[in-house]
């Protein structure tokens, strides 16, 4: 299993209010796949994931770039011969694999069950790479051809948080997110969304900032900020090598984001340790 370091200098907690975290990959239908393949798919994760559970299918989404006032967010076609999209799940149920015909992701998530200490990106990162290439050896053997890999159009890391705030100060989002400032009197609740391209050296874009914030309840019945920041786009080529630098500049750009937009005090109660 690779290992990856973490960068110098990235803002970091010792308790981020951390939810979920999601590692994901698009390309196009596996070529040769069908219904009943779906079992061995299975077997290639069943002893670290061995419970499975049937979801509705991920339609397929794009980011995409144009002019002011042309389509900017992910657009979706229909799910007319779409594959069933499958779970298997880690037995504490902490971790699990999403995979559809197009589709693969790695989560990490909280449970209502137990808190689980937060693996780090780092390791994540590592499990998604030894996971999708054990995945593309076993399409080679469909296709029949020894060279064939998943070529992926598009990349996805999204942070999912769920912040508590101290009961207290009352529920005055501004106390934790700095873009949340309604004056003295803050709303019973709200929904915010902003998003923005992110350009590579050349100046063209290539992959998309979302964040949303939004009040919401966690299964206590606490009042809590669910934040989201995801990035998502195309890389430079679609091969795993180009995914995982890909999700490392990602990674990168939704926590120096979210460290720019929650206040001191709030990274005072996390811990943050740079």
């Amino acid at each position: 299993m690779a290992k990856f370091e973490r960068p110098a200098g990235l803002p970091d907690f010792k308790e981020p209010p951390l939810n979920e975290v999601v590692l994901g990959v698009q390309f196009p239908p596996i070529e040769g796949y069908n219904q009943i393949h779906a079992g061995d798919v299975w077997r290639l994760f069943k002893e670290q994931y061995p419970l499975v559970e049937e979801q509705p299918p991920l339609a397929p989404v794009f980011e995409t770039f144009g002019p002011i006032g042309a389509q900017q967010t992910p657009f979706s076609f229909g799910q007319a011969l779409m594959h069933n999209r499958y779970w298997f799940i880690a037995p504490d149920q902490h971790e699990l694999i999403q995979f559809q015909n197009d589709r693969f992701l790695h989560n990490w998530r909280q449970t209502r069950a137990s808190v689980a200490e937060y693996p780090r990106f780092e390791a994540l990162l590592s499990k998604f790479q030894t996971e999708f290439l054990r995945l593309s050896d076993f399409v080679r053997t469909l296709s029949g051809e020894r060279s064939k890999q998943l070529t992926c159009n598009q990349v996805e890391v999204s942070y999912i948080n769920h912040i508590l705030l101290p009961s207290d100060a009352g529920f005055d989002p501004a106390s934790a997110l700095k873009v949340a400032n309604f004056s003295s009197v803050p709303p019973d609740d709200f929904s915010m969304v902003w998003r923005r391209a992110l350009r590579n050296s050349s100046g063209s874009p290539y992959a998309r900032l979302s964040c949303e914030a939004q009040t919401a309840l966690n299964h206590k019945g606490e009042k809590i900020i669910a934040l989201t920041i995801t990035v998502r786009g195309n890389p430079s080529v679609g091969t795993i090598g180009n995914v995982i630098e890909f999700m490392k500049e990602a990674r990168v750009t939704i926590v120096n984001e979210f460290a720019s937009i929650t206040t001191d005090s709030a990274h005072t109660n996390w811990g943050r340790i740079m």
